[in-house]
């Protein structure tokens, strides 16, 4: 049996060593931020912790906490041609090639491997190295890309969620892609390579969504209910004391400056309302965002201590995603640092956000809507602080707390280890090993 570390190190069951698959090891958006706390966690609890990641591997402060680094040395697929990307992103070579080296040098029984995203550099390869020892795989759904081939679950030529089931008829005839119908033939050749490689029904592999909302869209996408759990995202405010949000004027945007996300609109949305708006990350609209709405400044890429300055000085943040995002972890870190929120209509959190009071919500498509509220906060101050003081107040009702998330995670990681070792000593029957079902807790 699997007993784990010693009783003395306080982790009993877990593996002995955790790879953790992301495609960046910087905290670049809401997975690679989630990616690298958990690596960090893990060490933090004594465990050997092995990082994989598509990206070049920059991020020394991995080194320094004793993770060890292995990066596949690649871009992301959105800097690449559309040819090279199509080539990378259905199967990238390197990046099996590299994984199945690590999991041939370091696998154990005791070796799980948990993946958080792989759309953007890594690939569906991932799962081909990962066939061996599925049983001790564990997906995190950042996104809806095991379950539906452009990711959203969303028609983004008509600005609507959809409703269809994936590689369904209506599916593959709709031209719903972000971009162009010859990049959706793309993604479903990509999504049926997925499903090749990696057959759900059978393996032992267990998939965390990270909101509820998510559980019947990836049920529709040919998950198997018995192996979806959730686990939301823990929750870090950007400051420790209230932001008195009602004394500010600016409203801010973090992310990608990308369609996706919604920038443009936001700055048309902001020039109509003449309000001040700061756009925080990186992208390839910065220079339109600008052209669109010269005042709003772009301030790049912040790391946790610039974004804690800057939320001190903002009255509400803007969240306009375009598409059906599935947490948003910066309106959690907002709001529980007392800054408000607008969030899309599209979001799976949005209507928890209404319920709470700790924001509204737009149509990330009417520019003319979001102009007006912005414009209706930008002269409301006693709404916006009651929205601030009702997210700080509440912060630990209303996000799930590093701790919590980090027992629910061990937890899952324990019955993980526990469910691969009862398949393996399954018996064999007709050729086939009989399935044990062991039941997972969050």
């Amino acid at each position: 049996m699997v007993t784990g570390l010693t009783s003395a190190s306080g982790v009993e069951g877990l593996p002995r060593r955790v790879v953790v698959i992301s495609d960046l090891s910087e905290p670049r958006d809401g997975p690679s931020v989630i990616a690298l706390r958990n690596a960090g966690m893990l060490v933090d609890r004594g465990l050997s912790v092995e990082y994989f990641c598509g990206d070049f591997g920059r991020n020394e402060a991995l080194a320094r906490r004793g993770i060890t680094l292995h990066a596949v040395g690649a871009s992301d697929l959105r800097s690449s041609s559309f040819a090279m990307a199509v080539v990378k992103g259905l199967y990238n070579i390197p990046a099996a090639r590299r994984l199945k080296l690590l999991i041939r040098a370091k696998d154990t029984p005791e070796t799980l491997y948990h993946v958080h995203n792989w759309s953007k550099i890594l690939s569906p390869s991932i799962f081909d190295a990962l066939r061996p020892v599925m049983d001790r795989v564990i997906l995190t759904a950042h996104d809806y890309f095991l379950a539906c081939p452009n990711g959203g679950y969303f028609h983004f030529q008509q600005g609507l969620p959809c409703t269809a089931k994936p590689l369904s008829l209506s599916c593959l005839g709709a031209n719903c892609d972000r971009r162009s119908r010859l990049e959706k033939t793309w993604r479903i050749a990509r999504d049926i390579e997925r499903r090749m490689l990696m057959d759900f029904s059978r393996s032992g592999v267990a998939v965390l969504a990270v909101h509820e909302a998510m559980v019947p869209l990836l049920e529709r996408g040919g998950i198997p209910p018995h192996v979806i759990q959730v686990l939301g995202n823990p929750v870090q405010p950007w400051s420790d004391v209230r932001v008195h949000a009602e004394e500010n004027r600016g409203f801010l945007f973090v992310g990608r400056l990308e369609h996706d996300k919604g920038v443009l609109l936001l700055a048309e949305a902001a020039k109509q309302a003449q309000v001040p708006v700061t756009f925080v990350g990186e992208g390839a609209l910065a220079s339109e965002i600008t052209t669109i709405y010269p005042s709003a400044k772009i301030a790049g890429f912040k790391d946790r201590q610039g974004l804690k300055e800057i939320a001190g000085e903002t009255r509400c943040l803007v969240v306009p995603t375009r598409s059906r995002e599935t947490f948003s972890l910066v309106a959690y870190e907002a709001f529980t640092s007392g800054i408000p929120v607008i969030i899309s209509d599209f979001a799976a959190t949005r209507d928890g956000i209404l319920h709470q009071g700790v924001g509204m919500s737009c149509n990330p498509y009417e520019i003319g809507g979001l102009s007006r509220l912005l414009a209706d906060l930008a002269a409301d101050d006693g709404r916006i602080l009651q929205m601030s003081v009702k997210g700080f107040q509440d912060r630990k009702e209303l996000a799930l707390s590093s701790l919590d998330w980090e027992s629910g995670l061990l937890d899952i990681y324990r019955h993980q280890i526990q469910k691969a070792e009862a398949r393996q000593q399954a018996p064999i029957s007709g050729g086939r090993r009989a399935v044990v079902t062991i039941p997972l807790v969050g």
